[in-house]
């Protein structure tokens, strides 16, 4: 039987594995061929990029370098060198000759060396980039979906599909996939508990004039690292459906999101007094979750000449059923945007504060294990140097306050340098 403490991770990792994307935050492909970055490294493919645009092949890639380790607080303060090589490929099916409105994509993923993911005693991962596939070896992953676009408003998309890049896709302010804004887990893809960052199933999206309408059908079980056809919907199912609604407050454009997910996945039975003791043959478990969010995000100033360049405040507020779901609540805001610094137009600035309550009934688990528990919070600030339109430089800090009372608060300092191709 393992002790008291080696089975305490686990029970973290059950809040670890479940990154939120608002269903709302679903992106219309309406174009399955977005443009490239204005300049790359290889100069778009070498001069061949427009060409394979095209004829109904888009292809980006991007590696990101990472240096972080803990600064002041309990716990080892080495610090780690990894990376993160991205590429995406997406398919045109109208210029390939198929049909309008078809389009393919994949996202493949390459992790490699080591992230200080836990510094200082903390749960919620501090680099969301390094987090997936994973860290400390060097892994691989794929996301592949077909979408069909039927009109302007209605969109289908079906296949393993990568949430990060939803909810990054959905933010301006936030997200970025912690390679281009924030790093930290709560900026970048807040935990709902239901979510897995890589689904297999379909999304469905519609735009009307007031709104947009989602709805997420998928297996509940994280596809990371599979294939998405091992025992699919296996262990249940998750519904998740949302709206977008766009403002316009003082002349600034803004938009909100209001979300619920219901899923009939089982989970340990936080309710159990005997779930963290060594004597307890298997945990008790118990069904169904759920989980409701409302987020937003206001410009409050954006260039005329420029609309690329702008800053505004993002939020989100969280509540789950809280047993099975590890997180009984969460809370974050932020500002983030492009620099107002004259001569340095490009760079990028961000701070945000979060705070992830746990589960009352794990945290009594872990008292009555004898280790005292309670809520998680912090605040993170970056600054992105754009040394050119390829080469751009964060530097990154992190404030945090660990889940278990007698430890110190962790600072976690990072640099990190992205190349675009």
């Amino acid at each position: 039987m393992t002790s008291i403490r080696s089975r305490i991770p686990c029970l973290a990792a059950l809040a670890l594995t479940a990154t939120s994307a608002h269903a709302g935050d679903v992106a219309q492909p309406a174009s399955p061929t977005p443009a490239p970055p204005p300049e790359t490294l290889t100069d778009d493919w070498f001069g061949a990029g427009s060409t394979l645009r095209e004829h109904g092949v888009n292809l980006t890639g991007s590696l990101a370098q990472f240096y972080q380790g803990l600064a002041a607080g309990e716990g080892a303060n080495d610090w780690e060198y990894g990376g993160k090589a991205d590429l995406f490929l997406r398919l045109d099916g109208g210029k390939l000759g198929l049909w309008q409105g078809f389009g393919v994509s994949a996202h493949g993923e390459l992790n490699y060396g080591h992230a200080p993911s836990a510094a200082g005693g903390t749960y919620v991962p501090n680099n969301m980039a390094l987090l997936f596939p994973g860290v400390n070896d060097t892994l691989a992953d794929l996301s592949l979906h077909a979408s069909q676009q039927f009109s302007d408003s209605v969109t289908v998309m079906l296949g393993k599909i990568n949430t990060v890049d939803l909810y990054a896709a959905g933010h301006e302010f936030s997200g970025g996939r912690g390679v281009e804004l924030f790093q930290h887990v709560e900026f970048t893809g807040p935990i709902s508990g239901i979510t897995p960052p890589m689904i297999l199933g379909g999304i469905l999206s519609v735009k009307t004039k007031p709104a947009k309408f989602t709805l997420m059908v998928y297996d509940p079980l994280s596809q990371t690292m599979r294939s998405g056809f091992d025992d699919p919907f296996g262990e249940g199912i998750t519904f998740n459906g949302s709206v977008e609604v766009p403002s316009n407050f003082f002349g600034k454009s803004g938009k909100h999101f209001f979300s619920a997910a219901y899923s009939t996945q089982d989970g340990v039975d936080f309710s159990d007094p005997y779930l963290l003791l060594p004597t307890t043959p298997q945990p008790a478990t118990t069904d169904d979750r759920w989980y409701f969010a409302y987020a937003f995000e206001q410009t409050l100033w954006r260039d005329a000449s420029d609309p690329k360049k702008a800053w505004g405040l993002f939020g989100q507020a969280s509540i789950s059923d809280a047993n099975p779901n590890p997180i009984g609540w969460s809370a974050l805001g932020g500002i983030s945007g492009t620099s107002l610094i004259p001569g340095r137009e490009n760079d990028k600035f961000g701070g945000g504060i979060f705070y992830v309550s746990f589960s009352n009934g794990l945290k009594d688990g872990l008292r009555l294990a004898g280790i005292p528990a309670r809520d998680e919070c912090g605040l993170e600030v970056f600054y992105n140097l754009a040394l050119a339109p390829w080469l751009r430089v964060t530097a990154d800090a992190q404030v945090i306050r660990p889940p278990v009372d007698n430890r110190d608060t962790a600072i976690v300092g990072g640099l990190r340098a992205v190349v675009s191709f």
